[in-house]
């Protein structure tokens, strides 16, 4: 039990840097687009800085592909250990990146290169720790322990926010936005020495005499294509949501309300807060009443509720109001988000496992969630429609429906929870 414990500890900690990060640049774009992208439009700085926040998740998908052939390879500890390592780097660059008017152009693309690097290293980082931690945990508690993991990571999202909020307080110096990325270097160090000291999970250790492809991916091309793309929707309508409610209608604090980044960043912190409660609840109601189940009825009530939404914050436009919308749908995030990964695992064999969910989701993360803010951006400036961002979340809400209906299951064996009994396991069945 206390290996269960260590190893669920070391998942945790890299999952919390990973949203860390993504937040941290994500609240901090307005800051830095006259920093890296100087314009007389701001506008134009601003979208410069959103497909910035865009790139990371560009390279997600192929992070999914290098990190999840590594740990259907060679096992989930090592791509883990691997991939919080080698996102340290971009953080820590980011956080001593001198600006444009130091180094000219030099700087925006130092500042995209790092992006995809860390896009690249947590595009197999969620999913990985996720499969981790749920191949660790008992039968029948898969989805609470998946929102415990996801939990973790908005847990690191709150300490970004709290961070950025202190270092954008007046009495800070013009450089104070650097000091959360050194930080969270410091943190992604101290995840690498956590995992480094836990064992490889006991499904993958099991599972290690059986029969693999070469590239595991090809596996899941050639016999789950449909799996694949039910996680590629199951990873879009995880995201586009919380992206939404966070970094979107952050910006419009500040566009609408005239807030600072100080103050937008302070609003958010219990917003975020908020998910971090409500994901293990919401686990332990998956494990209750069924994970498809709980999954269909978030996304319908998206699909009727997300016009009202809009149309009572376009009537009644105000901080308060516009807080009960980020609420409502943080809420549908974390009912929809905490059976999520517990789902996708039973979609994909253990050797396929971590290629299929960390490929699918990503590139679902990648093409339509990480770009929430971007594109939203970008169809408010053609058409000025308020309902632009309803029509979007709707449309993320049916691509969920899809993923959790059509997705196949894979044959489950039993789960074997780690020491002793995986040693007696594995003499019965020499046996």
């Amino acid at each position: 039990m206390k290996k269960n414990y260590k190893a669920i500890l070391a998942a945790m900690t890299g999952n919390a840097l990973e949203y860390y990060d993504v937040m941290l640049y994500g609240f901090f774009a307005t800051m830095l687009a006259p920093l890296f992208f100087p314009s007389d439009n701001q506008a134009v700085s601003y979208i410069f800085s959103f497909e910035t926040f865009a790139a990371g998740f560009v390279m997600r998908p192929v992070g999914g592909l290098v990190f999840g052939h590594l740990g259907d390879k060679f096992g989930r500890r090592f791509a883990l250990v691997l991939s919080i390592f080698l996102v340290t780097l971009p953080t820590l660059t980011i956080g001593l990146l001198p600006t444009y008017a130091d180094i000219g152009i030099a700087a925006p693309i130092i500042l995209v290169i790092c992006r995809l690097l860390q896009g690249l290293c947590v595009g197999g980082e969620y999913s990985g720790a996720s499969i981790f931690v749920i191949e660790y945990s008992k039968k029948g508690k898969e989805c609470f322990a998946g929102s415990v993991l996801t939990s973790s990571g908005f847990f690191g999202g709150v300490i970004g926010t709290f961070c950025g909020f202190l270092c954008t307080l007046s009495f800070m110096p013009s450089w104070g936005w650097r000091i959360p990325f050194i930080i969270g270097a410091f943190m992604g160090l101290m995840g690498y020495y956590i995992r480094t000291r836990v064992n490889e999970s006991p499904e993958f250790e099991k599972a290690k005499g059986e029969k693999i492809e070469k590239i595991p991916l090809w596996g899941v091309l050639e016999k789950r294509k449909i799996n694949l793309f039910c996680t590629l929707c199951i990873g879009a309508t995880a995201l586009i949501p919380f992206y939404l409610a966070t970094i979107y209608m952050g910006t419009l604090m500040g566009s609408k309300l005239h807030f600072t980044t100080s103050e937008i960043i302070l609003i958010n912190i219990p917003l975020t807060a908020f998910v971090v409660c409500t994901m293990p609840f919401m686990g332990l109601l998956a494990d209750k009443f069924g994970k498809e189940v709980q999954m269909r009825t978030a996304s319908f009530l998206l699909i009727l509720l997300a016009c009202p939404l809009f149309l009572f914050l376009e009537n009644n436009f105000s901080l308060f109001n516009m807080m009960i919308v980020q609420f409502a749908l943080l809420l549908f995030v974390a009912a929809f988000v905490a059976p999520s990964m517990a789902l996708l695992t039973t979609y994909f064999p253990v050797h396929e496992r971590y290629s299929g969910i960390g490929f699918g989701y990503a590139l679902g993360g990648a093409l339509l969630g990480g770009t929430t803010p971007l594109i939203i951006a970008s169809l408010n400036s053609w058409y000025e429609s308020p309902y632009i961002p309803a029509y979007y979340l709707m449309f993320s809400a049916v691509l969920g429906v899809l993923g959790v209906t059509f997705g196949k299951k894979q044959e489950a064996e039993p789960r074997i929870q780690s020491g002793p009994k995986l040693d007696a396991f594995r003499y019965a069945k020499a046996s």
